[in-house]
C-alpha cells in the first residue's frame, strides 16, 4: 500500500509539472509572438517618423527661404519687380510641393495669405 501511494505521488507530480511546463510554454510563445509583432510595428513607426522628420525640415528651410526673401526685399523698403517674382514663384512652389500637410499649410497661408491675380497684386 505504502508503496502505491509513492508512485501516486511521483506520477502526480510529474503530471503537474508536465502542465506547469506546457502551460509556461504557451506563455513563452505567446509572448514570443507579440514581441516580434511588436518590433515590426516598432521598425515601421520610426521609418514613418523618419520620413516625416525629413518632410518637416524640407518645409522648414522652405519657409526659411521664403522669409530670407522677404525680409531681403524688405531691407531697402523698396520691392523690385525681380524680387516679387522670386517671392511668388517660392511660394507657389511651396503651395504646389506640400500641399497635403494641411497644418503647415494652414500656419503658411496665415504668414502669407493668398494673393489674387499678378495684377491685382501689384495694385
Amino acid at each position: 500500500m505504502f508503496l502505491f501511494n509513492v508512485d501516486f505521488l511521483s506520477n502526480f507530480q510529474e503530471i503537474i509539472g508536465h502542465i506547469s511546463s506546457m502551460i509556461l510554454q504557451g506563455f513563452n510563445l505567446l509572448f514570443g509572438s507579440v514581441s516580434i509583432f511588436l518590433k515590426v510595428i516598432e521598425k515601421l513607426l520610426f521609418k514613418k517618423f523618419q520620413k516625416h522628420e525629413k518632410q518637416k525640415t524640407f518645409i522648414e528651410m522652405q519657409v526659411n527661404t521664403i522669409r530670407i526673401r522677404v525680409s531681403k526685399a524688405l531691407s531697402d523698403d523698396k520691392i523690385s519687380e525681380s524680387e516679387f517674382e522670386k517671392i511668388l514663384l517660392a511660394i507657389e512652389k511651396y503651395r504646389k510641393r506640400y500641399r497635403r500637410f494641411h497644418e503647415a499649410n494652414l500656419e503658411f497661408d496665415k504668414m502669407f495669405p493668398r494673393l489674387g491675380t499678378k495684377s491685382e497684386t501689384l495694385v
